[in-house]
């Protein structure tokens, strides 16, 4: 309604009725158009739900495209309190005998058992850097232990550390290693102050040890350069180490002043050098490079004996030579040790899977290093059958949703809302024409059983299309026959394309380069890759037919057991499938995973259906749309000639009351003046 209406004052009419009944002619097109809309929206709405209904179909088709699904194993343990097992695409089949003489254990260390802390939360008064793993820690006076813990945690330097109350009132420091391995972690002081001394979890420097001792030689930790100052390269911002460390063999020691700040790893080399020159010693430094930008100091006593340190400042041990001895070593790092069919294996994990491709060792004990478990490798098909009933299922839902929205009820004479609709037709055809195809197993299978068994030569062809391109296409490494197929189809030198012939007994090779010479196919280098394969030779024409180099053999779903019922549905025999993967797991792969097989051809097909920008049944989705919002337009115009016309039609009766008004007003006043005559009148 427009504005406001009181209903004819004067005339009595109810003209609100009235203007409706009037309006209802002109909105008439509006309500067929109405009609329609709705109409149409509902079918949009059965277009995209068969729309998502066939990208599950697509969906579940993926699970068949990958030879995973098709070699799948698992394994089994024999003692699975020894050692469990778990497989991957590329396990195959076999027996192993496993035993654990040892498991991989974190390092870690903790303060001194002997000396309590007995306030968490009070300010150590320590200040320095400690570094973990080559990871600087700064500490400040301020921290107390708990925040000591939560900067070494947080650093993720590879380690843990917490503060455990082990009495009431009485605390300790504990770190940890967040990863197995004899590696463990590296713990040291890299400034002037003893830190771990004073936290209690090292001894004082004179209990220090070499830290990577090989005969008479003693390695320091790597790092990424040897001329930049080791306080600049640590990142050291103050109390970088400094003093006078000592050197010893069996014949003597030697002096030596080291700066960290400003000498770096070739500084102290020479210094060491030039020490041990002036005091006639044997010692010896190098800085040795290890390649890929590592470098690292090695100390020679020279006589063939070990060579010993005494530090000063935490010279040694920020170079590595030396290392803190902890005073309470909870748990040393460990590496796994395990034997696999008699074969020692050393890992730092206790989850191995680098060992047997495909198979992931879990070793779980090793209280019995004398009990051999076995673990068994075995194909199981139940991957497949998942895969296959998955497609079978989405495949089910659609044609169950084909039959609600495209039905007819002689009873009702009730229609689905797409009976008749092409869009059904279209579903059917393209996934019907996937259904039923047979196709070649050929592509999947290996070179060496072609021809008998005697196989194909390693090598290359090369190939002159009829414009007379060449190309020489190397098939040194390739497997399968798709693997030929492959580096023929994407070498651009030449417009020759390579495919199955339709016998599915060989290849052809088809040219599209327009020219009007031979096709030919030659060898290289005096190999017989192109004689193996059935494609040497010369042809006039742009098709050049391989001979057979393999039995034809082809496969449908339906030798698999799947079958089609009455209805359209398909059910899976379970027994015939199992039978079939068990008696012919190749050419089961193949029809499903090769290139132009089943998958593929099931992806071709619902995009077709489904693909947004030229899917049949998006593009009608978009075209519903369309006019879904034409339909709005229409009737936004007709409302609006409406709303127009209720307006003309209130302004006519608002006029037509305003002339009753009048000619009542003037009934009024001849009333009043003859009835003032006739008084006069009788008043004569």
């Amino acid at each position: 309604m427009v504005g406001l209406a009181i209903d004819g004052l004067i005339s009595g009419l109810d003209t609100s009725t009235l203007i409706e009944a009037l309006l209802t002619s002109v909105r008439a097109p509006a309500t067929r158009i109405e009609a329609r809309r709705d109409a149409t929206t509902t079918k949009l709405q059965a277009i995209q739900a068969l729309n998502a209904s066939v990208l599950g179909v697509r969906v579940a088709g993926g699970a068949l495209s990958t030879s995973g699904t098709f070699r799948a194993t698992e394994a089994t343990s024999s003692n699975t309190e020894i050692v469990q097992a778990t497989t991957t695409e590329g396990a195959a089949a076999g027996t192993f005998e496993v035993s654990v003489q040892q498991l991989a254990r974190a390092m870690q260390v903790s303060s001194d058992p002997n000396n309590v802390f007995t306030d968490a939360d009070e300010a150590l008064g320590l200040q320095g850097t400690i570094r973990v793993n080559n990871v600087n820690i700064t500490v400040r006076d301020t921290d107390t232990l708990r925040d000591f813990a939560a900067r070494v945690t947080n650093a993720h330097a590879g380690v843990s550390a917490d503060v455990i109350e082990v009495r009431q009132g009485q605390f300790r420091l504990s770190i940890r290693a967040l990863e197995t391995g004899a590696e463990g972690f590296t713990l040291s002081d890299v400034s002037t102050n003893n830190l771990l001394e004073a936290l209690r979890l090292g001894a004082d420097s004179s209990s220090d040890v070499v830290a990577n001792p090989e005969g008479s030689h003693a390695y320091g930790r790597e790092f990424s350069a040897s001329i930049l100052e080791m306080g600049q390269l640590l990142n050291l911002e103050s109390n970088v180490p400094n003093g006078t460390i000592q050197i010893s063999n069996g014949s003597g020691t030697i002096n030596v002043n080291v700066d960290l700040a400003t000498q770096s790893l070739e500084d102290i080399e020479l210094a060491i050098n030039n020490a041990a020159s002036a005091a006639g010693s044997s010692i010896a430094a190098n800085v040795e490079n290890l390649g890929a930008g590592r470098y690292r100091l090695d100390v020679n006593s020279g006589d063939g004996g070990p060579v010993s340190f005494t530090d000063d400042g935490n010279v040694l041990e920020t170079l590595g030579l030396v290392e803190t001895a902890f005073l309470q070593v909870d748990q040393e790092g460990l590496d796994s040790q395990f034997r696999v069919n008699g074969i020692d294996v050393v890992r730092t994990s206790n989850t191995i899977s680098d060992v047997i491709e495909g198979v992931t060792f879990n070793l779980i004990s090793d209280a019995n290093p004398t009990t051999t478990a076995i673990v068994s490798i075995t194909s199981t098909n139940e991957g497949a059958l998942e895969a296959v009933q998955g497609f079978i299922n989405a495949y089910n839902n659609t044609k169950s949703f084909i039959r609600q929205v495209a039905s007819f009820d002689p009873e009702t004479q009730a229609a689905g809302i797409l009976l008749g609709d092409s869009s059904i037709l279209s579903v059917d055809r393209e996934l019907s024409g996937v259904l039923f195809r047979t196709l070649s197993t050929l592509p999947s299978q290996l070179l060496d059983n072609l021809n008998g068994g005697i196989g194909v030569a390693s090598g290359s062809i090369q190939i002159a299309d009829r414009s007379g391109a060449t190309a020489t296409i190397d098939l040194s490494g390739a497997e399968t026959v798709q693997d030929v197929i492959d580096r023929i189809n994407r070498n651009r030198d030449v417009d020759v394309e390579a495919s199955i012939n339709s016998a599915g007994t060989g290849l052809v090779l088809r040219d599209s380069s327009g020219g009007f010479g031979n096709l030919t196919v030659s060898e290289v280098g005096g190999g017989t890759n192109a004689a193996d394969l059935g494609i040497l030779g010369t042809a006039q024409g742009s098709a050049l037919q391989g001979t057979a180099v393999a039995e034809a053999e082809f496969v449908s779903v339906v030798q698999m057991g799947i079958e089609v019922n009455v209805d359209g549905t398909l059910s899976l025999d379970t027994a015939a499938f199992q039978e079939f993967l068990d008696e012919n797991p190749g050419a089961a792969e193949a029809f499903f995973t090769q290139k132009g097989g089943f998958a593929d051809l099931l992806s071709a097909a619902t995009d077709r259906l489904t693909d947004a920008e030229t899917g049949l049944l998006s593009t009608q989705a978009t075209s519903l749309e369309d006019m879904i919002e034409n339909f709005n337009d229409s009737i936004e115009r007709i409302e609006e000639r409406v709303t127009r016309e209720e307006e003309r039609l209130r302004r006519q009766f608002a006029n037509l009351e305003q002339a009753l008004a009048q000619l009542q007003e003037q009934s009024s006043y001849i009333e009043s003046m003859f009835a003032q005559l006739t008084a006069n009148s009788r008043g004569n």
